[in-house]
């Protein structure tokens, strides 16, 4: 018998309580809890501190950066920040948004860089993101595309994902229809139906 529940919180006893009994602190880790849980209470005074996780270029920081920190903000968790707030339907305060989305856009555009170890090039995937989260507030622009090397089949499936998402909320993009098919191509030929 297979069962389908319309979502993971509260329907799931085990992850409830792993959400509850989370001991860690970082922003992502914050956010991560309030949105898992989909508490609104827990979420508050989160939404109310982000604007002291952002670093002078609009991106967050994990833990508060010092006023004397070199700008290290990380576009990653900016825009998974901005994705999964707005995807559990939480507000961020205006003037942090905003923040965090012109400082995602400085860094797709190249106006801001970041580098992080990754054991491979991820630029492209990073800034796949980027988009996907900026599309969320109607900020994604087909021009900022030719910043990436748009080779879907070379990407982790998660950069497909936001692709495909980036792809849907954005109209304006050139070969839309013809993107939309190759992503959800690739996708399928990824699933494993075992």
């Amino acid at each position: 018998v297979v069962g389908v529940q319309p979502k993971l919180t509260g329907a799931l006893p085990g992850i409830r309580r792993y959400f509850e009994s989370y001991p860690f602190i970082c922003l992502e880790q914050k956010v991560s809890k309030a949105v898992g849980l989909k508490d609104a209470a827990m979420w508050a005074p989160v939404a109310n501190a982000v604007s002291s996780y952002l670093d002078r270029d609009g991106l967050a920081s994990y833990f508060p950066p010092r006023p004397d920190d070199a700008a290290r903000g990380s576009d990653r968790l900016t825009a998974y920040v901005l994705a999964a707030t707005h995807e559990a339907g939480f507000e961020l305060p205006q003037a942090a948004r905003e923040r965090m989305l012109d400082g995602l856009t400085a860094f797709v555009e190249g106006r801001i860089e970041r580098k992080f170890w990754s054991p491979r090039a991820d630029l492209d995937v990073r800034k796949l993101a980027a988009l996907e989260a900026l599309s969320r507030h109607g900020r994604a622009q087909a021009r900022q595309l030719g910043s990436i090397n748009l080779q879907p089949n070379q990407w982790p499936t998660a950069a497909v994902i936001d692709w495909l998402m980036l792809l849907d909320r954005t109209p304006g993009l050139p070969e839309r229809e013809a993107r939309i098919a190759e992503a959800e191509n690739i996708l399928r030929a990824r699933l494993n139906l075992q």
